[in-house]
């Protein structure tokens, strides 16, 4: 067996290997003006419908009051013309009748007021679900009218006290 020196391989001729050949991927002329965002997340954003009742059930008081107090000021005046004709029997009871309807009616809404406002704040507190200020604006609305219908308690209170002693 013979062994090559290592010099004798070093002169011996290379034969060259052939390369594949690369072509260059031509430049891209076209640069997007603005990069479209990735979403976050795959979850449609949604609103609140807790949020949106709320606001609908805090104004609704004002419109009940209003109303209210229109029929049953009209309902007085025609109670005061039974009693100067002198039919006092009876005269007063549609006007409280009214005045009771508005009564009830008002604390239901603002207790479904309040109800509404509270879960549509809870539901939005997740950051996915939009609303939140219909569910704050809601419950104001709410309030203000809690304070106006104590108020229009008051006065109406005070003024049949007079008619009525």
């Amino acid at each position: 067996m013979q062994f090559e020196s290592v010099d004798a391989r070093a002169t011996m001729p290379v034969e060259p290997v052939a390369l594949p050949t690369v072509e260059p991927e031509p430049a891209q002329s076209v640069v997007p003006a603005r990069i479209e965002p990735q979403r976050r997340s795959a979850r449609v954003l949604t609103r609140s419908t807790a949020a949106t009742w709320a606001l609908v059930v805090g104004v609704a008081p004002l419109a009940v009051s209003i109303v209210g107090n229109l029929v049953s000021s009209q309902l007085g005046v025609a109670a005061l013309a039974r009693i100067e004709a002198g039919d006092v029997q009876g005269a007063w009871a549609p006007v409280l009748t009214v005045l009771a309807l508005v009564f009830v009616g008002n604390a239901a809404l603002l207790t479904v007021c309040a109800i509404m406002g509270v879960r549509g704040i809870r539901e939005t507190a997740n950051g996915i679900t939009h609303g939140r200020p219909l569910a704050v604006a809601g419950l104001a609305a709410g309030g203000v009218n809690l304070v106006l219908w104590v108020a229009g308690l008051v006065v109406t209170v005070g003024g049949l006290n007079l008619v009525l002693v």
